[in-house]
Formats: C-alpha cells, sequence, structure tokens
C-alpha cells in the first residue's frame, strides 16, 4: 500500500547490516515539498524517495512558529496524494531523531519533543525486518 515509511536513520541498512534499505532517490524535505509544489504530474511512475530533514525545519522554525509549517507541510502533502498513489510511489521519511508513539507521534530531536502527528495524522506502527516503522497513507488521516 502506497504512502509514508517514517524511520529512523539508524535503522537503514546505510549503518546496520540487517537495516531497512533507503530508498533510491534521496532528497531534503524543502526540495521535496518543492517538487509536489511545482506539480506531481511531472514525478516518474514508482519512483521511491528518501526524504530527510523534517525534524530539522521543525525545529529551526521553534516553537512559536511550528503551527504554521505543520499546517503547510500536510496541506502541500495532501494536495499530491492522488498523484503520488496512482504513480504508485513510496516515500521514507527519514529521522536522525527517535521517533515515539503513544496519545501522539513525535520524534525526540535535540532534548526537543516535535510532534508529527500534526502531519501526518494517526500512524500505523509496523515492523520492517523486526524494526518499527510508522505508516500512514498518501492522504493522511486526521
Amino acid at each position: 500500500m502506497p504512502g509514508y515509511n517514517i524511520l529512523e536513520e539508524r535503522h537503514l541498512s546505510t549503518y546496520k547490516e540487517d537495516g531497512i534499505p533507503p530508498n533510491e532517490i534521496k532528497i531534503g524535505l524543502l526540495d521535496f515539498l518543492r517538487e509536489l509544489r511545482g506539480g506531481a504530474q511531472g514525478i516518474p511512475k514508482l519512483s521511491s524517495f528518501m526524504v530527510v530533514g523534517i525534524e530539522e525545519v521543525l525545529f529551526l522554525a521553534g516553537e512559536e512558529g511550528r503551527e504554521k509549517i505543520y499546517l503547510f507541510i500536510r496541506k502541500t502533502l495532501q494536495s499530491a496524494a492522488t498523484v503520488l498513489d496512482q504513480k504508485k510511489c513510496d516515500v521514507q521519511i527519514v529521522t536522525k531523531g527517535k521517533l515515539f508513539k503513544a496519545d501522539s507521534f513525535w520524534v525526540e530531536y535535540r532534548s526537543e519533543r516535535i510532534r508529527l502527528d500534526n502531519i501526518f495524522g494517526t500512524t500505523i506502527r509496523r515492523e520492517i525486518r523486526t524494526l518499527p516503522v510508522y505508516f500512514a497513507g498518501f492522504n493522511l488521516s486526521s
């Protein structure tokens, strides 16, 4: 099922012999959003992206600016949902910080708890090669 697989960088096969293989196209979050805003129709079918830097963008926004950034990212991802789904794209969202899921879903980065459920909504915890991965469909649940 196409969607976003959110995982920690340390679980990639780059760092762990039995880790999760990274997707083919490594791209920063802001560049990925720019691609989507420029028209997701130009993205080739079956593309596989490894999107990095989400926690850094949210961290730099600071707590007071984060709500606007959450909304911007969420709306941009939602607007491209149909095209990404039709093209059967595979998108990994890779974080340097540790992921947590309890009453909310967040990444711990630079000693700060940065919410990700404000973007991805309710995620489903899965395991790939016994490693935790959090899944959200392209349409992003509420």
